[in-house]
């Protein structure tokens, strides 16, 4: 029984295996057969082209392609493809009036499909062909002459240089109507060879009523085409409007945001002034050093404008402050890893602010002190709950009356006329898209997005300081300033500080004491200051000169000696960190063309 279950299993994974190789053969001989559509050849590349102006005076184009293919007797092939440009010089080119038929002018099936910029004749049904077929194409395209300083001009790639058949002879008859002969200049050129070669072919004039160009070439490999370009007097043709000169489409436009780019511009200046001047509004006369009392890093942060790590820094606060403790812990299964930081509450009576105590309770949801809290990477709980807080001190600052809100109503005025002035600049991009018209449209954009930027800032209310809140913002930046001072300076200032809390502890009575003990409480503001790096060799070198203890926020501060209290402040700094990483919300005829340069061509190829 066993053996004919391990047979079952070996004939399921040979014939597994099986039907793997063989849809990778199926796969492989897809992917081939696709190429060999390619391989065949064209006998012979006819062209017809009549040149007319119609009522309005604009170049016509009437084409008759007939195209001669060799194809091999295995079932390889269904017909052909030909590919034609949807636009010739910004003005649309779309064939029109497309009919195929065989040489014998009987209709032969086809399809068209639009992508990428040109209309495909795919000729041809599901039935497969052999042998000599023959393919008889005709469309017309308006507008196929565009002016240039020297003439009107058709330039027109006439055997597209996208294809892979080499074709053995190729002819091309152009002739033009009365007026267009007429007005002929003379000048006229063939260009033959790969995309961008200049080399010259023959085009031969004749001398009939209705002028007439004739080129032949033979052989003409794979990846070659044929480009002519003939030039008749300026002004001869009119040209398509996407081709003439527009200033309200093309000039308009960015006359009108600009002059709104203006305005927003300017109400944005107004709005910033106003902003400042709040800022600068205090009924303080003397300077005070040191923290405004009942202020905690994350209200700060609103008042100041200064944002680095603003969780990091009321983790801080709440441990200098006593209501944590900063404690390292071991990786048991990594004797080698450094030491990993955790919180421990000591005593939530401490926190005495509405903000602390919200953020307290997303940490240690029971409040119990001794309760331990591990950094985590990715805590959603934590995550939510410093987001919430963040939050909730934009809301404190309101409600205390430290900022308010505030709509300048000049610059709002600016920001709804400049909006105004927006809505025509979208309607006249929008009719001149067709015009090709690069510069305008990229600009338009560009500058209109910024207009919009600041026509929001021109409209929306926005917070200013009160002038409660001003004198506590100088009182900070004091604070900031104090930071990057001399250290005499810093010890004079820091002397001034009459609102310090003192601690009990014997050492912290002394003056040096007292001293450092203001070290740690501003060690939250150099975080959010982005000073940290500076304040910590800063809280290092006084503790050295005091001979001060292990702070009891953080134990093991100095378990490496004070050298050692860079490197620990700053593992203790990226742990928190990076649990509250995420919390933040935070002219062809006259000379000088090239084969392939001109209108026309496309591509053509097996189907």
């Amino acid at each position: 029984m066993g053996s004919e279950v391990r047979a079952r299993r070996l004939w399921a994974l040979i014939a597994g295996i099986a039907i793997m190789m063989l849809g990778a053969v199926s796969s492989a001989a897809a992917d081939e057969s696709d190429e060999d559509v390619e391989n065949f050849q064209f006998a012979s590349w006819n062209l017809n082209y009549e040149l007319r102006l119609d009522d309005q005076g604009r170049a016509q184009a009437e084409v008759t392609e007939e195209l001669v293919a060799e194809f091999p007797q295995t079932d390889q092939n269904r017909g052909i493809v030909r590919s034609l440009p949807l636009r010739y010089q910004s003005a649309p080119a779309e064939p029109q009036e497309i009919s195929v038929t065989d040489g014998d002018g009987n209709a032969v099936p086809f399809e068209t499909e639009e992508a990428e910029g040109f209309k495909t004749i795919l000729v041809g049904d599901d039935s497969f062909v052999h042998g000599t077929q023959t393919y008889v194409i005709n469309y017309t395209v308006d507008d196929v002459m565009h002016a240039t300083d020297q003439a009107d001009e058709f330039y027109w790639d006439i055997v597209p240089v996208d294809r892979q058949q080499p074709i053995a002879d190729v002819t091309a008859d152009i002739t033009l109507d009365p007026t267009l002969s007429a007005a002929l200049t003379g000048a006229s050129a063939c260009y033959l060879g790969t995309p961008g070669d200049t080399r010259d072919c023959a085009i031969e004039p004749s001398g009939d009523a209705n002028a007439a160009f004739t080129v032949a070439e033979e052989d003409l490999r794979s990846g070659n085409g044929v480009t002519v370009a003939i030039g008749v007097e300026p002004g001869t043709v009119t040209q398509p409007p996407e081709r003439q000169a527009n200033f309200v489409l093309d000039g308009v436009p960015l006359v009108l945001v600009g002059a709104s780019l203006l305005l927003s511009a300017g109400g944005t200046a107004a709005v910033w002034a106003m902003v400042r001047r709040y800022r600068e509004t205090s009924s303080q006369t003397t300077t005070t050093y040191g923290i405004p009392a009942d202020m905690n890093p994350l209200l700060a942060k609103w008042l100041t404008g200064q944002a680095n790590e603003p969780m990091v820094a009321m983790i801080l606060h709440l441990a200098v402050n006593g209501v944590l403790r900063i404690e390292e812990v071991d990786d048991p299964t990594d004797k080698k890893a450094d030491s990993q930081p955790q919180l421990r509450l000591i005593d939530s009576q401490l926190a005495t602010d509405p903000l602390e105590t919200q953020l307290l309770e997303g940490l240690f949801p029971d409040l119990e002190p001794g309760d331990l809290f591990d950094f985590p990477k990715d805590s959603k709980d934590f995550t939510q709950a410093a987001q919430q807080v963040e939050k909730a001190s934009g809301e404190a600052v309101l409600e205390r009356g430290y900022q308010r809100t505030v709509r300048h109503g000049k610059a709002a005025a600016s920001g709804w006329l400049a909006l105004v002035l927006l809505i025509p600049t979208v309607v006249l991009l929008i009719m001149g898209a067709s015009r090709d018209n690069t510069v305008t449209t990229v600009l338009g954009v560009v500058l209109g997005l910024l207009s919009l930027m600041f026509i929001f800032i021109c409209v929306v209310r926005h917070r200013v300081l009160t002038p409660q809140g001003a004198a506590m913002r100088q009182q900070l930046e004091e604070l900031r300033q104090m930071m990057d001072t001399s250290e005499a300076a810093r010890l004079k200032m820091m002397q001034s500080y009459t609102h310090a809390t003192r601690t009990p502890a014997s050492t912290r009575d002394e003056p040096g004491g007292h001293i450092i003990a203001l070290y740690d409480q501003f060690l939250p503001y150099a975080v959010l200051f982005g000073k940290q790096e500076d304040w910590s060799e800063v809280l290092a070198s006084a503790y050295r000169h005091h001979h001060f203890p292990a702070p009891v926020w953080y134990p093991a501060l100095l378990h490496h000696g004070t050298g050692g209290i860079q490197d620990s402040l700053s593992s203790m700094l990226s742990s928190v960190s990076a649990a509250a990483a995420t919390s933040s919300p935070s002219a062809g005829s006259t000379g000088g063309g090239v084969a392939g340069g001109g209108g026309g061509g496309g591509a053509a190829g097996g189907r």
